[in-house]
C-alpha cells in the first residue's frame, strides 16, 4: 500500500469481445427516489466532472446546483457520495446539500495480472504492483481521467485463478492499495468490476474463470461471499463503485438468466451494506449481447436504489445506449479497427447527454486491443493512435 500512495505524492494529488447491438429511449422527467440514507459519512471522492440537467435537456452549467436531482428516499448523500433517482437516466453526486449531474470521464485499467503479461506473478523490478503505480502515476498526471475501470482477475489463468475473498495477501491486499491509490486523486472514482471468480459460469452453467472465457462470466450465489467481501473492503470508500460483472453471457445469456444473476447480486450488496450499517453504493448491472444490449432494462430495472446500467460496444451505438428512465455508463469503447472518426460525433452526443465513459484499454505491458498505449514493457505511458484521440478528450475537460 505505502508503494502506490507513495506514488501519488511524487504527483501532488486480451482479445477483446466486439458488441454492437441496439434499441433507443431519450428524454427524462422529474422523479424522486435513490440511495438510502444510512450509515457512515466518509468522505472522499468528489464531484469534479458534473454539470446540472434542466428537466428533458441537456446540462447548460457545469457549476450550478440541478433542480431536477431530488434527494434520495432516504435523504441527501454526503458530499463526494454518488446517486441515482428512480425515473432519472444520469447518475448524481452530492455536495452535501444538493445534488449535480456527475460526468465521469476515463479508461479501463488492468489490475495486477496485467492482461496476462504477469501470469503466475512472475515479474520483479518492477513487479505487477510497481508497473500499476508507475502506470497510474503517469496517467493522472498526463491523462487526467475523472473515472477509472478496473477489472479484477482478467486473465489469471489456471493455475493462477484468483479468488478475492481467498487470496488475500497475494491479491486483495494490492488491488485494495491500488483502488485506493486511485481513490486519493481528488474528483476520481473507481468502478471495481468483478470479471471472473471460479464460483461464476457461463451462459452453459459450465465454469468460465478457469480455462474458458473469462469476459462473459456469470456470478452465481456461490460469488455471494465474494461480493460481501468487496462491500467490506470499501463500504466506507464513496469513490468506489461496484460492477456485478463483465459482459455475462457473451451472446449465449437470455434475459431471465442475465435479469436474475444481475438482481440476485444486487441484493447481496444491498444487504450486506445494510447488515454494515453504511451506505448504497453505486452498482453498475450488464444487459445482453455483450451488454451491448440494455433497453429491456428501461421498461423493468431492477427494483433497487442506485443501479446504472452498463454498456459495451466497438464503436457505441447512440440508439443502443440512449436510454429514457435509466442511467447509462459506458464501461467499454473503441474502435472495431483502426478507425477512429466515429468519436467527433460520440463524444458530441456524450457530452450533451452526459453519459459518463470509460475507454478500453490501458496497459503498457500486454496488448488488450484496442490499445490507449503502446506496448513498451515500461511504465512510462507512450500513447497509441486510439490513445490520442482519448487523452485529448480526456484533456479537453
Amino acid at each position: 500500500m505505502s508503494l502506490l500512495l507513495g506514488a501519488l505524492a511524487a504527483c501532488g494529488g486480451q482479445g477483446k469481445s466486439g458488441a454492437t447491438g441496439g434499441d433507443g429511449g431519450a428524454g427524462g422527467d422529474d422523479a424522486s427516489g435513490g440511495g438510502d440514507g444510512k450509515g457512515s459519512d466518509a468522505g472522499g471522492g468528489g464531484g469534479d466532472g458534473s454539470a446540472s440537467a434542466p428537466e428533458g435537456g441537456a446540462p447548460t452549467d457545469a457549476n450550478a446546483t440541478d433542480s431536477k436531482a431530488p434527494p434520495s428516499d432516504g435523504g441527501l448523500p454526503p458530499a463526494g457520495w454518488l446517486y441515482t433517482v428512480a425515473g432519472k437516466n444520469h447518475v448524481y453526486v452530492s455536495n452535501g446539500s444538493s445534488g449535480t449531474v456527475w460526468m465521469g470521464r476515463g479508461v479501463n485499467m488492468d489490475d495486477v495480472f496485467l492482461c496476462g503479461y504477469n501470469e503466475g506473478f512472475w515479474m520483479a523490478n518492477p513487479d505487477g504492483e510497481q508497473a500499476l503505480a508507475g502506470m497510474l502515476s503517469d496517467l493522472m498526471t498526463n491523462w487526467k481521467p475523472t473515472f477509472v475501470r478496473v477489472s479484477l482477475a482478467m486473465d489469471s489463468y489456471p493455475p493462477y485463478g484468483i479468488s478475492w475473498s481467498a487470496d488475500t495477501s497475494q491479491y486483495a491486499t494490492t488491488m485494495t492499495s491500488f483502488i485506493e491509490a486511485i481513490g486519493a486523486y481528488p474528483n476520481t472514482y473507481v468502478l471495481v468490476t468483478l470479471r471472473s471468480e471460479a464460483s461464476m459460469v457461463n451462459a452453459q452453467n459450465a465454469q468460465c474463470a478457469h480455462g474458458g472465457d473469462d469476459s462473459v462470466c456469470i456470478p452465481t450465489s456461490g460469488t455471494d461471499a465474494t461480493y460481501r467481501a468487496l462491500v467490506d473492503t470499501f463500504k466506507d470508500k464513496p469513490y468506489v463503485l461496484f460492477g456485478i460483472s463483465n459482459e455475462p453471457g457473451g451472446n449465449d445469456g437470455t434475459q431471465a438468466q442475465i435479469t436474475s444473476a444481475m438482481s440476485h447480486a444486487v441484493g447481496t450488496i444491498r444487504a450486506e451494506e445494510d447488515a454494515l450499517g453504511v451506505r448504497h453504493h453505486v452498482v453498475s448491472v450488464q444487459g445482453l449481447g455483450y451488454t451491448s444490449s440494455i433497453a429491456f432494462y428501461n421498461s423493468a430495472p431492477l427494483p433497487y436504489d442506485n443501479v446504472v446500467y452498463e454498456f459495451h460496444s466497438y464503436p457505441p451505438v447512440a440508439s443502443a445506449y440512449t436510454q429514457s428512465n435509466i442511467p447509462v455508463i459506458i464501461g467499454e469503447y473503441g474502435p472495431s479497427g483502426t478507425d477512429t472518426s466515429f468519436t467527433t460525433a460520440l463524444y458530441a452526443d456524450l457530452e450533451s447527454k452526459q453519459i459518463p465513459n470509460l475507454a478500453w484499454d490501458l496497459d503498457t505491458y500486454n496488448n488488450c486491443s484496442p490499445d490507449l498505449a503502446n506496448v513498451t514493457t515500461t511504465t512510462a505511458i507512450t500513447p497509441s493512435a486510439w490513445g490520442q484521440v482519448v487523452k485529448a478528450y480526456l484533456g479537453s475537460h
